[in-house]
């Protein structure tokens, strides 16, 4: 089976490389392809950065063919702000958050304004823990994740660039077991990695080739791309002590400009050397490698070995790489000190090396982040179709059902239907025959109605101190009888009752009349006339409602203080609760 391949792309300041590796069964890596291409103008100018950049990688994804594959990337180490911190023993969870706040006290912006990341480094016996942090503006950051989309590259991951180059050493060099310094000698600054064991440390130093070709520049009035053709094609670093000269007296100079550029960058790495002595507890190194585009100037290596008096050698990031058959093995080795920072990337892309540290673009962590879920909304989609399914096939096996129902339902409503018209039919003959028969039993009841009334009445007579002399009914205030003597006018019948303004007969009022004597006795006179009406408010053919305060209303009697007269007349009206129906 092919083995499956790892793209990866070097954004460098004046330089973008790019490489495709492979993997061997074994686990090594397998260098397939490679190309540079390089950028005109000046690097520490930003203006003209990016659109330089977004040239040089679309040449670079056409030559390597890397459209639509998933890609590794480094960014240069000098917008990347690193810095080593020392932690107490911690573990867990207690240790991210403690490698957050000190990355709060120690990034100069604000952390929601950056991508940044940390790695271990190393542990002390006593537990002590030292963390790299590395962090990056989210805004020049999203920039070149921008661009190298643009190009039809699939970023995978970002990694830092002297970071990736240690990874590298690392893989290329595990037979160096004494301290080591990497001086990455890149366009606009140097990356300098400190290597100890598995342990390391690395700064960036704002001195690269673009300050030695503007100093070439400057001293012979040529513009930075005559400068630099002169450089790279003709320039070397200067010997000290008794050598003999150039015979090209303008070689000479500029061989001259260069060693004071180079003197100026070992200042900066001696005192990045006594930094890390005093300050991070490290050793002096005892092997120098160089890399990056600077190393291949002449001279430059015994220029490094005269000035740190250490050995000095050109770092080959192809020493642990197998190469494919189609690359030019020639061309691979004097390219290879450039080439570091790929196969850090490779390793990473392998996913096994020392130092992962990444920092993610915005766009990049919503991909991830919707990557993440995608199962989890796959599995949702999936259920939701499911669902779905059972719900269409539910509603139309219920819809099958309802509508057999509803037939059956529509055929007994029919027929229940046909019942309630013969039930209402015979409702109505009922209704009939009810008006019928109760016209009969009205009349059989009224009948009997002056006897109840009556015999309520005799009931009531506790003493022979009242008798009665008249019991008629009277409508509206008038009786329905007439006169049993006399012609008074007041006791002729009652005309028909009057209407209200709607038209509608208004409800007559019908009283029960008694009219009667009293005799004189030592009970009280009146009284007994008045507890007889009171016994009459109780009985239920009447509606006497508060009989006791409204008596008067009811109740007319005469004063029997006369001695000389035997009985005295009185009168009782008494509203009936249900009247006969009187003719």
């Amino acid at each position: 089976m092919a083995d499956s391949n790892i793209a990866v792309i070097n954004l460098g300041s004046q330089r973008v490389s790019g490489a495709v590796f492979g993997k061997t069964p074994g686990g090594d890596l397998i260098l397939k392809r490679y190309e540079i291409v390089g950028m005109d103008g000046d690097p520490s100018v930003d203006v003209s950065r990016m659109p330089q950049l977004k040239v040089a990688l679309s040449e670079l994804v056409s030559k390597l063919k890397l459209r639509a594959q998933k890609t590794w990337c480094a960014v240069p180490g000098h917008p990347v702000f690193s810095r080593f911190v020392k932690l107490p023993p911690v573990h867990g969870d207690k240790l991210a958050q403690i490698v957050e706040f000190e990355a709060r006290q120690n990034v100069p912006w604000q952390l929601d304004e950056v991508s940044w990341d940390y790695e271990v480094v190393a542990k002390s016996d006593l537990g002590e823990i030292e963390v790299v942090l590395a962090a990056m503006k989210r805004e020049p950051l999203n920039e070149m994740y921008e661009e190298t989309t643009s190009c039809g590259i699939k970023v995978a991951g970002v990694d830092v660039g002297p970071l990736a180059l240690y990874n590298a050493f690392r893989y290329s060099y595990p037979d160096v077991d004494e301290p080591a310094l990497v001086v990455d000698l890149g366009a606009r600054s140097t990356n300098l990695v400190f290597v100890e064991g598995e342990r390391f440390f690395t700064r960036n130093l704002l001195v690269g080739g673009s300050a030695v070709t503007n100093a070439v520049a400057k001293e012979f009035g040529v513009p930075f791309a005559e400068a630099e053709r002169q450089k790279c094609s003709q320039g070397f670093v200067a010997l000290g002590g008794a050598v003999e000269d150039h015979p090209d007296e303008g070689v000479n100079a500029m061989s001259k400009v260069m060693r004071n550029s180079m003197t100026r960058l070992h200042a900066e790495i001696m005192r990045t050397i006594t930094f890390y002595r005093s300050q991070q507890g490290g050793s002096a190194p005892k092997r120098v490698f160089l890399a990056g585009g600077g190393s291949g100037a002449g001279y430059i290596a015994e220029f490094f070995s005269e000035k740190l008096k250490l050995p000095v050698e050109v770092f080959n990031g192809l020493r642990g790489v197998q190469s494919d058959r189609g690359v030019n093995a020639e061309s691979a080795q004097i390219d290879a000190p450039v080439l570091g920072e790929l196969v850090g990337l490779a390793l990473r892309g392998m996913g096994s090396c020392p130092c992962e540290i990444e920092l993610i673009p915005d766009a990049l962590v919503s991909a991830r982040d919707a990557a993440r879920r995608a199962p989890t909304l796959i599995l949702a989609g999936l259920c939701l179709f499911a669902a779905l399914g059972a719900s269409i096939f539910w509603f139309k096996s219920a819809s099958a059902a309802i509508e057999q129902r509803a037939s059956a339902m529509q055929s007994d409503g029919a027929r229940l239907n046909k019942l309630a018209n013969d039930i209402r039919n015979l409702d109505a003959k009922q209704e009939e025959l009810r008006l019928r028969s109760s016209q009969l039993e009205q009349a059989v009841t009224d009948r009997s109605w002056w006897v109840r009334i009556l015999n309520d009445l005799n009931q009531q007579f506790d003493n022979d101190l009242i008798w009665l002399s008249v019991v008629e009914v009277i409508k509206d205030g008038k009786p329905i009888t007439a006169p049993l003597w006399g012609g008074n006018e007041d006791n002729k019948a009652s005309p028909p009752s009057s209407t209200a303004k709607t038209g509608a007969p208004a409800a007559p009022v019908y009283e029960l009349r008694l009219q009667g004597l009293y005799r004189g006795n030592s009970e009280g006179e009146q009284k007994v006339v008045y507890d007889f009406a009171a016994k009459l408010a109780k009985l239920d053919s009447f509606v006497m409602t508060d009989f006791e305060t409204k008596r008067d209303q009811y109740v007319k009697v005469d004063s029997g203080v006369e001695e000389d007269r035997y009985a005295y007349h009185f009168e009782i009206k008494m509203p009936l609760r249900k009247p006969l129906q009187f003719q």
